[in-house]
């Protein structure tokens, strides 16, 4: 008996494994069909339309005629809509009562209470069943019969869940599910799926599972009754502690049934129930609000009272993590401003630069004028200049002054525009780039606030990697800086030993050292200035300079100025 119970567990593992699709693409597909809801609602609601004008249509049609219409009708309601389906349920015993057929007047008879079970109206279908007699029925209707209450009888059990009325009232049921079962054809999918029933109620999952595999290994199967055989199949996993296997399974039976417009579902809500636990919130309450939406919309008594159970808890759960991500857009948009502070702090330097430029640019003008009076002296005077060399000499040592001076000046101011041209036009680029940025995320995140969808606002945060940024904000300081001093780091290194001086890595331009000397360079000897743009310590500044100048092979004192004389500036 052992080996044969460890073999069917095999079997059943197996069939699990083969049948199942991987969790991430069935949820991918549930979601799609949750989102495509009102769509097959749509196309269920047409097929209804159709057959309610043909009803419409047959006012003076026969009752056979008229009965046909009703049941499919009652068809399209009964997983659907409550009322509609037991509106329809009664029609059907009127027709059939003109019909004068005995069995199909039991029949809509137990397809109306059928109805009111669905609704979760337990003492009206228990009431309504023991009424009811089914002599002279069909074996289809005395099948449907037994098996209807059967299920009221688990239900029951289920409901209390005690140790007292359960085993009693399940008792009850496998007594009128053993009748229902020597009524339904063996090949037929109730036989195979009531029968799977009554083995997990009398304690034997393994074999009710193994059952419900072979049911669902069959050919041609509808779409409810996929979702019956797979959310049971869920359901008797979910029993074993099992939950990771149930999962695909219930993912498949909540697919079938809203691409079947069915409302009256437990799939769902077990659904929710297991990834609520597994800490994914977000789908968890989509799927909890679309059962609890369904079962409002069908009239389930039962499925609402279970709602209940969970709903709150998982909406105390998204309350907590829209506050979290509420702090954390917070958070992010302080980060924001800061980074706008930082830029403001580089718009002001190089403002400064250009207030620099401006003034040896006026400084130049004077000394042309300048230059232009001596040269006006000097043809005033070239006569008197002419009567002795001594004044002669002094002219020539005057006019050779000035113009070392004017190339001194025209190189610097060369220099100045060039940096000038650079850093500007750098500053204007990333700031531009930065803004556009800044106002497309703004307005991102602005759109889904309205239409409150968190997870994408979630995302778009994760984009935002200030780290990087300033990293990119460094690297593009040192492409500019070396396209301006291609040879500033050979350079550098000629003050220095052969073991002192600064390696590059292959993925750098500059390093940290280099950074504070090449600012140094383009002007900016403040300490507290290279900290604030470098993001250090006005310490750390100043230690890294101390430790450069004190590797250098000449004085300290005169270290500075050969930074400054580093003159490699490409025109």
């Amino acid at each position: 008996m052992k080996v044969i119970v460890v073999c069917l567990l095999l079997l059943v593992n197996t069939t699990c494994c083969i049948a199942s699709e991987p969790s991430d693409s069935l949820l991918k597909q549930l979601n799609a069909a949750i989102k495509e809801t009102a769509l097959y609602d749509a196309v269920h609601l047409r097929s209804i339309a159709v057959t309610q004008q043909l009803l419409n249509n047959s006012i003076a049609a026969s009752p056979d005629i008229k009965y046909d219409i009703c049941l499919k009708l009652y068809e399209g309601y009964k997983y659907y809509n409550f009322d509609s389906a037991l509106y329809y349920a009664k029609q059907l015993q009127h027709f059939a009562a003109f019909k004068n057929d005995s069995s199909l007047v039991v029949d809509a008879r137990i397809k109306e209470v059928f109805i009111m079970l669905s609704g979760g109206m337990f003492k009206e279908t228990l009431d309504s069943l023991t009424i009811i007699s089914i002599n002279g029925a069909s074996n289809v209707v005395k099948a449907e019969y037994y098996s209807l209450l059967a299920r009221a009888y688990y239900n029951f059990a289920d409901f209390d869940s005690d140790n007292y009325y359960t085993p009693r009232y399940n008792k009850k049921a496998n007594y009128y599910l053993d009748s229902a079962l020597q009524l339904y054809p063996q090949q037929s999918f109730e036989y195979g799926y009531y029968m799977a029933l009554q083995q997990l109620k009398k304690g034997n999952p393994d074999i009710a599972l193994l059952s419900l595999n072979k049911v669902m290994a069959r050919q041609n199967l509808q779409l409810h009754q996929i979702a019956v055989a797979t959310s049971t199949i869920g359901g008797i996993l979910m029993s074993m502690q099992q939950d990771a296997n149930a999962k695909p399974y219930l993912m498949q039976a909540a697919i079938a049934d809203v691409k079947s417009s069915t409302k009256e579902t437990l799939a769902l809500l077990s659904l929710a129930n297991i990834i609520f636990k597994e800490g994914d919130v977000q789908n968890a309450a989509v799927y909890i609000e679309k059962a609890n939406a369904d079962a409002t919309f069908y009239k389930a008594r039962l499925r609402k009272v279970q709602i209940g159970a969970i709903l709150p808890l998982i909406e105390g759960q998204m309350i907590k993590t829209i506050q979290s991500q509420k702090e954390k857009l917070i958070t992010s948009l302080i980060v924001f401003a800061f980074l706008i502070l930082l830029l403001a702090g580089f718009a002001i330097i190089v403002r400064n630069q250009v207030r620099k430029l401006k003034i040896a640019r006026l400084s130049l003008l004077h000394i042309n004028q300048q230059l232009i009076e001596a040269n006006d002296l000097k043809e005033k005077y070239n006569s008197q200049l002419q009567e002795t060399n001594r004044q002669l000499v002094e002219a020539n040592a005057i006019k050779e002054e000035y113009n070392g001076q004017l190339k001194e000046i025209n190189r610097q101011l060369s220099e100045a525009n060039k940096i000038k041209e650079e850093y500007i036009g750098y500053y204007f680029r990333i700031d531009t780039e930065f803004m556009l940025r800044i106002e497309k995320l703004m307005a991102n995140i602005d759109k889904k606030l309205v239409d409150r969808k968190w997870d994408e606002i979630k995302l778009l945060l994760k984009t935002l990697d200030l780290k990087r940024e300033k990293e990119d904000l460094l690297k593009n300081f040192d492409k500019v800086f070396i396209k301006l001093f291609p040879n500033f780091v050979s350079q550098f290194n000629t003050l220095f030993l052969e073991d002192d001086k600064v390696i590059i890595k292959d993925d750098q331009l500059l390093n940290t050292e280099l950074r504070i000397f090449a600012l140094m360079r383009l002007g900016i000897t403040e300490n507290e200035k290279i900290a604030e743009i470098l993001n250090y310590s006005i310490n750390t500044i100043y230690s890294y300079k101390t430790k450069i100048r004190n590797k250098a092979n000449i004085a300290k004192d005169d270290f500075d100025k050969k930074i400054m004389e580093i003159t490699t500036l490409s025109f």
